[in-house]
């Protein structure tokens, strides 16, 4: 039974089932595409290359965003090419296996066993009872903060704006760093980009805490494309 626990990601049961029907429809469309087969076949041939890894498993890699997840340090960004992440600490987990993106077969071949290990695999990273997954993220989303804000200041292209803000974008960092820690897996999205709407080549589940004061200075622009993995095993008739 579907949960009220996505934010504006998925806030009813009404824009659950939307993005039921956006991912059955891109699905179903990138698979009748005459050349979708010969396409994947070449792509799978290239070999991956991945920064950042915060965990890895046999089969994927949890790995932590480059950018920073507070918008307020990208103060040139325009609409409809925002980079910064959807909320604090957004992070992403990748398989091993060359798969271009969850409408390939191969994402949700044998009961979408892959999909399921994608979310196993950050379940357990995240409760692990020494606590190391959240101080990883953590650490991450600190370093992401950092690089930018060293960008801006270097490169001469800091605002009035961000540096009105400058200290509060660290303080916020400070005080919401420990509200994470105590968070549950269910404050969690785990999510897709379908594509065409991906913005990068290689199936990767996007997973970030949903709750508001998570996503004050993040991003929204990618909601309405951000399809959640219980919405994917719905259509696909997977129970999780």
């Amino acid at each position: 039974m579907y949960e009220k626990r996505y934010g504006s990601i998925a806030p009813n049961q009404e824009q659950f089932e939307e993005r039921k029907q956006h991912y059955r429809q891109l699905r179903d469309d990138f698979r009748a595409h005459p050349r979708a087969a010969s396409e994947l076949a070449a792509w799978k041939k290239q070999d991956n290359n991945y920064d950042y890894q915060l965990l890895e498993t046999t089969h994927s890699y949890i790995i932590g965003n480059v950018a920073s997840y507070d918008g307020r340090q990208y103060p040139a960004a325009v609409a409809g090419k925002r980079p910064e992440g959807q909320s604090f600490a957004h992070t992403l987990v990748i398989p091993k296996a060359r798969v271009y993106n969850v409408v390939d077969p191969a994402a949700i071949a044998d009961d979408c066993a892959l999909l399921r290990e994608m979310h196993a695999h950050f379940t357990a990273f995240w409760s692990a009872p020494s606590g190391d997954g959240r101080e990883k993220m953590l650490a991450r989303a600190r370093r992401g903060v950092e690089d930018q804000d060293k960008k801006l200041l270097a490169a001469g292209t800091s605002s009035p704006a961000y540096e009105f803000v400058r200290d509060d974008v660290f303080a916020y960092f400070e005080t919401t760093a420990s509200a994470f820690k105590k968070l549950d897996i269910r404050d969690f999205v785990c999510a897709f980009h379908v594509f065409p709407d991906n913005s990068i080549g290689h199936l990767h589940m996007h997973v970030f805490p949903h709750p508001d004061r998570f996503r004050m200075h993040s991003t929204r622009e990618y909601d309405w494309k951000t399809v959640p993995l219980e919405a994917v095993l719905d259509v696909e008739g997977v129970g999780r």
